[in-house]
């Protein structure tokens, strides 16, 4: 996946509050488990608060659905924070290192 810029996350700011109305939204992140059968010897490791064995997808998407950054592998026990926490794009995010564009009022207030 290619390193977002600045110009990239404006537009893709720009298309959240066009699209959805959603100003100074720079992407969508959410968590999907993907059940599989208990490997041997994992204890509770996958095991997931929905109560069966998987691995998570952890993705960011722009306002048109298309990715952004995506990380899959994680233990079905582990939270979307815990994971975002330890991924790449989570990791750059939280050390300021994504290039996002400078804060803006939000429109009418």
């Amino acid at each position: 996946m290619a390193e977002p810029s600045i110009a990239m996350w404006k537009k893709s700011s720009d298309d959240f509050y066009s699209k959805w109305n959603f100003p100074n939204c720079v992407g969508a992140i959410d968590g999907k488990h993907i059940r599989l059968k208990k490997p041997a010897l994992s204890g509770a490791t996958y095991w997931n608060y929905k109560g069966y064995c998987s691995i998570v997808l952890l993705a960011v998407v722009d306002a048109n659905g298309r990715f952004l950054g995506i990380d899959i592998g994680s233990y079905g026990g582990c939270s979307d924070g815990g994971i975002f926490r330890e991924i790449e794009f989570g990791k750059l995010l939280i050390e300021r290192k994504l290039h996002l564009p400078a804060p803006i009022s939000i429109p009418q207030t």
